[in-house]
């Protein structure tokens, strides 16, 4: 089979980086491991190009047009793309370019998979019940799947991290809290700041996208006077972001529905990827109750879900000072993230691949 996945963005440095390009990347890896299919990402940029990603995996870049939001590309070439794919799997589906690659794929008779990563701007597929053009809906978290109006089938399937490559380390100490995530309002890293106990370390990771938000988490982080226990980092790869997981006694995500600022947000996660990447290299996870992460957080057997500041105060402190428990939690949660990892998503993913299309050569 050949699949094609088609995404506004894509996880490459020349576009917008965050859970939502990763998971199509990392999902597209499991699903052709086996040899039986192959995946063509096709995403969009200012030039056509065209490389390998992985084996069995290339990412086709078309020339894009250019709205007013990028996540509402689309490109002319789309139809051409598309012809030779024997499936189709829509990512970010909520978007304007995403409808007209779900008629595109309708118009060539392709069998169809889409799939919300939260962060649409249009949602006429679903009002219009032009949803219902696709064959089904994936999710990757219950919570996620209940977000979507569809008369169509909807399908979860959990996971998508590379547990091959986070892995624990073999020797070294854990020193640290760590975030890892983009720099907005939404993730609540401000909580996290104000929770942070007396001499403990915070490394901050990823990438700024609000100059006034970051402006305001260094000034914050000045006032408490702990500026020299916190770091701002956004130049790591992967290679340096598995080292800074595998230096961390717990990795926090306290992302919030109401943020500072007064914004609300229906699905501010709906996984949590970096929770299942630092649980595969054993450090464990400590989330906000928010959105899907409870799905994937075991609250005292993995890691810990949070209500409160204090309660997220209580933990870090508890953690900071149990190296013991820190080791038992983080080999709990490695277990864990085995179950998430890549090849087992994938495997889920290609057999309903098989069947959507199997049902449609025989219709």
């Amino acid at each position: 089979m050949k699949i094609a996945y088609v995404s506004p963005l894509h996880f490459d440095g020349s576009s917008y980086v965050g859970g939502g390009e990763r998971y199509p990347l990392n999902l597209a890896r499991g699903v052709a491991a086996d040899g039986t299919c192959t995946v063509e990402l096709v995403s969009y940029g200012p030039q056509a190009a065209r490389r390998e990603l992985a084996p069995g995996v290339t990412l086709r870049v078309l020339p894009g047009t250019q709205p007013a939001h990028p996540l509402d590309v689309s490109s002319w070439d789309l139809v051409d793309a598309l012809r030779d794919a024997d499936l189709v799997h829509v990512h970010q589906v909520f978007t304007r370019g995403s409808e007209i690659a779900v008629l595109v794929a309708r118009q060539l008779h392709k069998p169809i998979c889409v799939t919300d990563h939260g962060g649409g701007t249009t949602r006429r597929l679903e009002s219009s019940g032009a949803l219902a053009l696709a064959d089904a809906v994936v999710a990757y978290s219950d919570f996620g799947a209940s977000l979507v109006r569809a008369t169509i089938p909807t399908h979860v399937i959990k996971g998508g991290v590379d547990a091959a490559f986070f892995t624990p380390p073999t020797a070294g100490t854990r020193d640290r809290v760590l975030f890892v995530g983009r720099w907005l309002p939404h993730k609540g890293i401000e909580t996290l700041v104000d929770a942070l106990p007396a001499g403990v370390r915070l490394t901050i990771c990823g990438q700024p996208y609000s100059d006034d938000y970051t402006a305001r988490l260094r000034a914050q982080v000045d006032g408490r006077g702990i500026a020299a226990h916190v770091e701002f980092v956004s130049d790591r790869d992967d290679d340096g972001l598995r080292e800074l997981y595998r230096r961390a006694y717990a990795v926090v995500l306290p992302s919030m529905y109401e943020d500072a600022y007064g914004n609300t947000y229906l699905a501010p996660e709906l996984m949590g990827f970096s929770l299942l990447e630092g649980m595969a290299c054993g450090a464990p996870a400590v989330c906000s109750r928010v959105g899907a992460m409870p799905e994937f957080v075991r609250h005292g057997e993995t890691g810990f879900v949070f209500d409160t500041r204090d309660e997220l105060h209580d933990v870090l402190q508890r953690l900071a000072v149990s190296p013991d428990l820190v080791a038992a939690i983080g080999r709990a949660g490695r277990a864990s993230a085995e179950a998430f990892d890549l090849h087992v998503a994938g495997g889920r993913m290609r057999a309903l691949y098989e069947e959507l299309v199997a049902a449609r050569r025989a219709a």
